[in-house]
């Protein structure tokens, strides 16, 4: 079997989370023994391919084109969506210019349904992923799912040098980029004058933003931009509690990393967190503030919890996530895809 992986053309420029699903998805196939490679091209010569396999229904004008390439070649499609709506985060982050911005993501909705209706397979990340995209296009094709994971490397991460280097240990974390979706400015307003240290490790993608969070911060509020992935296993060792309060996760790589790391989650109530964790982290309103930090001191007052980290290492991996997605491939391939199961 021989597979071609697709995704934007800025996938290893302006890495993401998409960016790890990607590049884990190859690594975990290829040790599994599939031959796979990568092609950001829009057409690229699909010759000896057997299957296309494309990420990202959410910046869709790329992966519409890559899909009517493979389509055109006769190659089956296997998507995974990456898929969440944007309409309450618009509503809520540009009041002011939320008409033109809804208009902007709703006009790529038909290139959603050409790529779904397109596809042999649809791989969502959760039953709640594939439920949305037949709401919002009322459209759907067969699917498997397939969560997402972490590297088992994060269930052994070492604290000890990221400790002596910040001099912080038991403090609340938040690993994402700097941005409004992933909403740090609540974090910031919720967890001022509690008494313990917060730390945002992550790259700056909007500089206004950034500079609106640390002008609320107060000393407990620690802003140490980029790590690498090394850097960042200690920071999720070293910390009690990891926090996502973004506008949707589907479920949150960081909160998957963080958990096997042993720290008490916190992830926002939209997106898909519930059907990974379920009752075994704390959940919290994007919207609220106060719903933000109630979950925060719950969660940090909280003992850790040894048995979510034995779930998503037992679960929640990548070798898990490439199995499920060869399956796929094979199943496309025999020709026995059907309804979802």
């Amino acid at each position: 079997m021989r597979v071609l992986l697709q995704s934007r053309a800025d996938l290893l420029v302006l890495p993401a989370g998409d960016t790890v699903q990607v590049l884990e998805t190859k690594g975990a196939l290829r040790a599994l023994g599939v031959d796979v490679d990568y092609s950001s091209e829009l057409a690229p010569d699909l010759e000896g391919y057997d299957v296309v396999h494309l990420f990202n229904l959410t910046r869709v004008a790329e992966t519409a084109a890559q899909c009517e390439n493979a389509i055109r070649r006769g190659k089956p499609v296997v998507v995974s969506p990456i898929y969440w709506n944007h309409e309450e985060y618009i509503l809520h982050e540009s009041p002011r210019q939320q008409g033109p911005l809804l208009k902007y993501w709703r006009q790529d909705n038909p290139l959603r349904r050409r790529v779904v209706e397109s596809a042999a397979m649809l791989l969502p990340n959760a039953e709640a992923e594939a439920r949305l995209i037949q709401r919002d296009l009322g459209v759907m094709a067969p699917f498997r799912v397939v969560p997402n994971g972490a590297d088992l490397g994060f269930a052994h991460a070492d604290p000890g040098e990221f400790v002596s280097r910040y001099r912080v240990a038991d403090f609340v974390l938040c690993c994402a980029r700097i941005s409004p979706r992933k909403n740090q400015l609540a974090l910031v307003r919720a967890t001022r004058g509690l008494g313990f240290p917060v730390v945002f490790i992550g790259p700056v993608n909007d500089p206004f933003y950034f500079e609106a969070c640390r002008k609320e911060a107060d000393s407990s509020h620690h802003f140490l931009g980029f790590m690498p992935q090394r850097q960042i296993a200690g920071a999720y060792a070293a910390a009690r509690v990891h926090v996502l309060p973004s506008w949707f996760e589907t479920p949150g790589l960081a909160s998957l990393e963080a958990a096997m790391a042993g720290c008490n989650i916190v992830s926002t109530d939209r997106g898909t967190a519930r059907e990974y964790f379920g009752g075994l982290a704390w959940y919290c309103d994007p919207a609220d503030v106060e719903s933000i930090k109630a979950a925060v001191v719950a969660a940090y007052r909280a003992p850790r919890r040894p048995e979510l980290a034995a779930l998503v290492s037992e679960r929640f991996t990548w070798d898990h996530a490439a199995r499920a997605t060869a399956a796929a491939y094979a199943e496309v391939l025999a020709g026995r895809v059907g309804g979802a199961p």
